[in-house]
């Protein structure tokens, strides 16, 4: 009787570990939402367009430039189009966007964040602390007004984004002097995963090596070597609210 005992005592134990580690990750992976954050869009992966402001295209060549600047110096540039940042004016509405993608690498915040907000006419360039020293306040104002404005007024937003992201990325590849390591934001160009997407992957992939005996192992090291870039998210970077802002 004693042994049941324990043994009906061990399981309980057991099992109320379980229910604790499982409530305890739950919170951890879905923590309950930041109402700092409220209405303030996920950005996925560099460009995004909620705007539908832009032709058809245009957002993966934005995607791609902000990839390659993300190659060569682990330095994150999104971009955002959207109607109006509205209850919110375009500066909080930047900030919050910037902190809750955590544009930029941890430790050294090296992000940017393109906002133009279409219906409130309005542009905001949010830098990263560890960018501030090379893309000041006066000098993106500067790069607006001579890569995006122009365009904009021509009724070009499409290439006007296109030259301004590709103005700021050059003076990053040239200028900027910080950590350069890391793999970029996402994965594969085009096509961004989240941890739970490599997770049902991983496990379709583990399946499929009991079925196989692991025979689908010697392919798949070959395309992941090939095709692999990043971790499918942004690295974590802050920002106080530098950069630059104005009227389109």
């Amino acid at each position: 009787m004693r042994e049941k005992a324990r043994l009906a005592a061990t399981l309980i134990v057991i099992v109320l570990v379980i229910i604790a580690v499982v409530i305890g990750a739950f919170y951890v992976l879905f923590p309950a939402p930041d109402p700092r954050f409220e209405g303030i869009p996920t950005i996925y992966p560099y460009a995004n367009d909620n705007a539908g402001a832009l032709s058809p295209g245009y957002v993966e060549w934005i995607d791609e430039i902000c990839y390659s600047v993300d190659a060569q110096t682990s330095c994150e540039i999104a971009v955002l189009v959207v109607n109006t940042t509205q209850p919110h004016d375009i500066s909080y509405f930047a900030l919050r966007t910037f902190q809750k993608n955590g544009i930029g690498n941890k430790g050294v915040d090296n992000g940017v964040l393109i906002v133009v907000a279409t219906e409130d006419g309005t542009w905001k360039v949010e830098v990263g602390y560890g960018l501030m020293g090379i893309l000041t306040g006066a000098r993106v104002t500067n790069l607006v007004n001579t890569y995006f404005i122009p365009y904009y007024d021509a009724g070009n937003l499409d290439d006007g984004l296109v030259d301004l992201t590709t103005a700021i990325g050059d003076i990053i590849i040239n200028e900027y002097t910080g950590d350069t390591s890391g793999s970029p934001a996402y994965p594969i160009s085009g096509i961004p995963l989240e941890w739970w997407q490599w997770f049902l992957i991983l496990a379709a992939i583990g399946v499929g090596g009991v079925l196989t005996r692991g025979r689908i192992f010697i392919p798949l090291i070959w395309i992941i070597q090939l095709m692999s870039r990043g971790g499918g998210k942004f690295g974590g970077g802050r920002s106080g609210g530098g950069g630059g802002r104005g009227r389109l």
